[in-house]
């Protein structure tokens, strides 16, 4: 019997996937209603609009390798999980109490510094009790992870038009409740040495070792230019109301969780090559439609986002635990989340920028080139990763 299907490494798995959830949740719970949180609200422009969903993952990227060289000197799990989000629960408070956009932006910060940290520590505590079936337990983890954003999307759509204050309120209630279910998280277990190193430690000559910070970047940047500039493209061409963009968003990310934990399994069955690639492919081609598909066909296109999306996450994860594995060290985990952070702080920016220089005489931005322009991105990294990894996944699977 392997350590992943002992009593205590079940108990443990579910413990790490409800935290996760619980911490995931508001962090889309601000996003269907950006435009009344911080344009409206406040008096904001677009520009602090994506800068709200922005400045949070440059805190961020400095935190997680702090946090992971801090951790490996107190390898107390507990103290740093309800540490951390304690912190996360009192900067909603603050934004809630922000008198304007400045404020909001300083507590936006504190958020990230403490929320990237501990989802990345989640990550780290799951791969070690993964034992032979990693891909379905930190599919698990991804399946809590992205239930938590779907689940923010709708709600964060709901609670808005009840008030700003309800949507703080009910952050910081599920962070708080995120620091108590971390509690149930046993001790991690000592790994081996090269999975542990929390150093991540590359060859820089190699094309191949760059790809799992590839992924990771190129999908939390669609994922930023989705939560930002399709919200806004949402609200002012297709005119829906917020409770309606967090459903579609719904549409887009529930299927996505849902189908982690399943594809998470397959990957360990056949391996992370052929779901990474095909799903990156298929994620891209996708994404290029979201300008050009009527309002009837958007939840068809969110639907086969999120199913696409499913076959690049999980399978990833899975990837950088096998490079990890093989000499890359566990701090890849605190990597691939620096990578995937710059992603989504670019993401927004890319975003607010291409809104600004495509706008057209009418003044609406030029939507459909900006959304095409990054499905296009997409396939593109996907056939060069494919062709990059492709001898990688054959000395693997061959025992070299």
């Amino acid at each position: 019997m392997t350590p992943a299907y002992t009593p205590e490494a079940r108990y443990a798995r579910r413990a790490i996937a409800l935290a996760t959830f619980l911490t995931l949740v508001p962090l889309t719970l601000v996003v269907a209603g950006l435009n009344e949180l911080v344009i409206v609200h406040l008096g904001g422009s677009r520009a602090d609009a994506h800068a709200f969903t922005a400045i949070n993952m440059a805190t961020g990227i400095v935190a997680v390798p702090i946090v992971m060289v801090l951790f490996r000197r107190w390898p107390n799990l507990r103290a740093w999980l309800v540490g951390s989000l304690l912190i996360n629960a009192v900067a909603f408070l603050g934004m809630n109490a922000a008198p304007s956009v400045t404020v909001l932006l300083i507590w936006r910060a504190i958020d990230g510094v403490a929320h990237l940290p501990a989802v990345t520590l989640l990550m780290v505590a799951a791969n070690r009790l993964g034992g032979e079936r990693r891909g379905a337990t930190l599919g698990l983890v991804a399946t809590a992870l992205m239930a938590g954003v779907a689940v923010g999307s709708p709600l964060g759509g709901w609670l808005v038009e009840r008030g700003v204050e309800v949507v703080y309120y009910s952050g910081a209630a599920l962070l708080a409740l995120a620091a108590l279910a971390s509690l149930a998280i046993p001790p991690l277990p000592a790994g081996q040495a090269a999975v542990t190193r929390h150093r991540y430690e590359w060859k820089r000559t190699s094309l191949a070792v760059w790809m799992p910070l590839v992924f990771g970047f190129i999908d939390r940047f669609t994922v930023g230019v989705f939560v930002s500039t399709f919200t806004l493209y949402l609200s002012e061409v297709q005119k829906v109301s917020p409770s309606e963009r967090g459903l579609l968003m719904a549409l887009f990310l529930v299927p996505f969780a849902v189908l982690c934990w399943p594809v998470g399994r397959l990957a360990d069955r056949v391996g992370w090559f052929w779901p990474i690639i095909g799903g990156t492919v298929a994620f891209g081609v996708v994404y290029s439609t979201y300008g050009l598909v009527p309002h009837g066909a958007l939840p068809w296109a969110m639907l086969l986002s999120g199913v696409t999306s499913a076959l690049m996450f999980a399978p990833n994860l899975l990837l950088v635990s096998e490079f990890a594995r093989h000499g890359s060290g566990e701090g890849l985990f605190g990597a691939f989340q620096v990578a995937g952070s710059f992603g989504f702080l670019t993401g927004p920016i890319a975003g607010g920028i291409a809104v600004e220089i495509t706008r057209r005489g009418s003044g609406v931005p030029d939507y459909d080139a900006i959304f095409i322009g990054v499905g296009t991105t997409v396939v593109v990294i996907g056939l060069f990763a494919g062709a990059v990894l492709a001898p990688v996944a054959r000395a693997w699977h061959e025992g070299r």
